[in-house]
């Protein structure tokens, strides 16, 4: 064999392996998933040539495959599996209506009506939307007929044209806004008659040398993480009743952006050392703290100054005459236990203070479970 023509033969192997390698190998790809049963099957040729010369063509018929599915079958494994492969397919509309027909999620309807506002689905979404609406409506007026005497009127009244207004803007949300501020006094602030009077009130262990500090124990600090519990609880008793989800309570910060229409609920709070009048004199309200020991006795460990707090709630509908305002003083129980040190036990006084001021608020609007 010459040569030149062993040349030639060389040559014409390393075409034919380029042929295979830059187009026949990626062409027998294409048809491979272009005969792909499934969507998933497809996913081959797009792995492997992201940037390849049929990717645009096998895109249409990926998104016609899907398509077809949610139109045989329109269960939410085929409209996931649309919005996983077809991003931006052509009928997304269609698609994220199937969802919408089936969705008891608002934000779902929501989202499509902000997306597709010129959509041939538009009317039946709002529709949709507007049933979602009513359907709490009847959770609400099924909660206030169990709740029966024990509702407020007035509160219910004022719950029903909020429910009104909220729906009339299509609004999910309501910001509150905590203005706290602390009147703490400690033992030695009392009078020399109201610690007297304390004196022969607690004969078993005389009180000066047995009292813990109320301003040195009780933390500011706490009340910040307190106020993220409240949000968390309000919520669970204003709309547990509702659809999960349905509603929404998030505590506005200097970064909240609330517009005119939107609807800030005002909880100012006072924390307070509770006090009790003596023969016209006022006298802090001691609590025991003790021990368990090992055999169920009690051992004696000091005098705290029990703590109040006064809460005023103040709620207004925007560009109306309708609000809702409330004061009450939430009591921390009449027992506090499992807690290691002081800063701790004033801690779940005052958590106990929110936690009764919101029951009697979820008990006005009759929204008790």
């Amino acid at each position: 064999m010459t040569s030149k023509r062993r040349l030639i033969l060389v040559s014409s192997a390393l075409l034919c392996i380029l042929f295979y390698s830059f187009y026949l190998k990626e062409r027998l790809q294409f048809n491979e998933s272009k005969s792909a049963t499934t969507l998933a099957g497809m996913q081959t040729y797009f792995r492997k040539y992201p940037k390849g010369r049929y990717v645009k063509e096998l895109e249409v018929l990926e998104e016609e495959m899907a398509y077809n599915l949610v139109k045989n079958n329109p269960s939410m494994i085929n409209i996931r599996q649309y919005y996983t492969y077809c991003g931006e397919g052509r009928r997304m509309d269609y698609v994220m209506f199937q969802e919408v027909k089936q969705a008891s999620n608002i934000d779902v309807v929501r989202s499509f009506i902000q997306s597709y506002p010129k959509s041939k689905y538009i009317s039946d979404a709002k529709q949709k939307l507007s049933a979602l609406w009513t359907a709490e409506f009847d959770i609400y007026e099924e909660a206030v007929k169990k709740a029966g005497n024990s509702a407020d009127a007035k509160s219910v009244a004022f719950f029903r044209e909020l429910l009104k207004y909220m729906k009339s803007k299509d609004l999910s949300q309501i910001y509150i806004k905590f203005n706290r501020t602390t009147r703490l006094k400690d033992y030695t602030e009392y009078s020399a008659e109201a610690r007297n009077y304390l004196d022969l009130m607690y004969t078993d262990h005389p009180v000066k040398s047995n009292i813990s500090s109320l301003k040195g124990n009780f933390s500011e600090g706490n009340l910040e993480s307190l106020e993220e519990d409240v949000v968390k609880e309000m919520k669970s008793v204003f709309f547990g009743i509702f659809t999960n989800d349905f509603f929404g309570i998030d505590k506005a910060t200097s970064d909240t952006k609330i517009g005119p229409n939107d609807l800030v609920l005002n909880i100012s709070y006072e924390i307070e050392s509770q006090e009790e009048v003596v023969l016209g004199t006022k006298v802090p309200d001691l609590w025991v703290h003790s021990q368990s020991t090992e055999y169920g006795l009690k051992s004696f460990k000091g005098y705290i100054i029990g703590i109040d707090a006064r809460f005023n709630f103040d709620f207004k509908i925007p560009n109306s005459n309708q609000s809702y305002g409330f004061k009450y003083i939430g009591k921390p129980g009449n027992n506090i236990s499992g807690f290691e040190g002081m800063n701790e036990g004033y801690r779940i006084m005052v958590r106990n203070t929110f936690s009764d001021f919101i029951r009697n608020i979820g008990d006005n609007f009759g929204l008790s479970r």
